[in-house]
């Protein structure tokens, strides 16, 4: 359960819960509440809400009642999110961390550039964090996936126009993929084993069993709370260190530095032993990003040739030596002061 509530920590940054009605007084509501499964499962709430969570997932919703019916209606990330910053440090270039677009055939255009590919064909051995560095600082950004007709269906928005008219240069950009954990589903209790919750899409035969003594329920509760809370959260700035890890720091305790445009920790000098030996995870220099909001959604039927260049090339095996590896994480002797190494422009395949 430490892996997941790590995972929906991560996850709160970049969602944003629903504002459903609250359930009747359908008293199956608070009949049913509880966990259902162990590593995976499904949790039900009082309030007519779940969390759906296994590996690397976890999904928040509401539910609803249809006679003897579970009726589930997943929350649904944006499919895109630009944070933005103006970074003094990197001059008159851009610094873009792509999360999560290794999830999909995703595509990116600055201003009228030809388009291009985020990872290769059949790009796999993925290492994160993705970071990609390129001169000037674009005015439109054109943010693009290709539609996997086994999940979405219809013309879905796809393609996200952005206009950086502020003159940002440093974006953390987001890909949430469309996944069947987002897909509407059902349920019922069964009749033959009280107790085992059966889903339509997830479970199997066996569906999942209640636990009757939850020890780690207070600390789903949390997470829920804290999800719930992340709507507002959504619209203020996501803070992050040069590595674009995520922290939601206590502001009190830092100090805000015009000059380099960075909130820095009060207690920075003191850990510096510390924080050299652990880069990534360093939120003494931490830089606010701003959600930038797209000027246009549409829905294009993109598909792309093997000619289209790349950004990050990245394979297991043969060739693997070419790979990208993120250079940003120094090591003792070397200097960490100085603009972040990242990809080169992109290449054709």
């Amino acid at each position: 359960m430490k892996s997941l509530i790590n995972l929906c920590a991560a996850a709160l940054i970049f969602s944003s819960a629903s504002q459903g009605q609250a359930p009747g007084k359908d008293p199956r509501y608070k009949q049913y509440a509880g966990r259902y499964g162990n590593s995976n499962g499904i949790c039900l709430f009082e309030d007519g809400k779940f969390m759906l969570y296994g590996y690397a997932t976890i999904v928040f919703g509401s539910y609803s009642f249809d006679k003897d019916l579970l009726r589930f209606k997943p929350d649904k990330p944006e499919r895109f999110a630009v944070y933005a910053h103006k970074n003094p440090a990197i001059g008159d270039s851009t610094r873009i961390n792509f999360a999560g677009f290794e999830r999909g055939e995703t595509f990116v255009q600055f201003n009228k550039e030809p388009l291009n590919r985020v990872f290769n064909r059949d790009a796999n051995c993925f290492d994160a964090p993705f970071v990609y560095q390129r001169p000037g600082r674009p005015e439109d950004i054109l943010l693009t996936q290709t539609i996997d007709g086994h999940i979405e269906e219809g013309k879905p928005e796809n393609s996200w126009h952005y206009k950086n008219d502020k003159g940002y240069n440093d974006f953390l950009m987001v890909y949430n993929s469309p996944s069947r954990e987002n897909q509407d589903f059902a349920g019922e209790i069964s009749n033959k084993e009280p107790g085992v919750l059966l889903l339509s899409n997830f479970g199997g035969d066996k569906g999942y069993s209640r636990q009757e003594t939850d020890r780690e329920w207070n600390d789903i509760l949390q997470m829920k709370k804290e999800y719930e809370g992340s709507g507002a959260r959504a619209a203020n700035p996501v803070y992050a260190n040069r590595h674009y890890k995520i922290f939601s720091p206590d502001l009190s305790q830092y100090a805000f530095d015009e000059k380099t445009q960075q909130f820095i920790s009060r207690s920075a000098a003191e850990n510096e032993a510390h924080f050299r030996k652990n880069q990534y995870n360093d939120d003494r220099y931490l830089r606010a990003y701003v959600l930038l909001r797209p000027i246009s959604k549409a829905y294009t039927d993109q598909t792309a040739g093997d000619d289209i260049p790349f950004i990050f090339f990245t394979v297991c095996g043969e060739s693997s030596e070419k790979s990208y590896r993120y250079t940003g994480i120094t090591h003792e002797g070397e200097d960490n002061n100085g603009p972040m190494p990242t990809t080169t422009a992109p290449v054709s395949q």
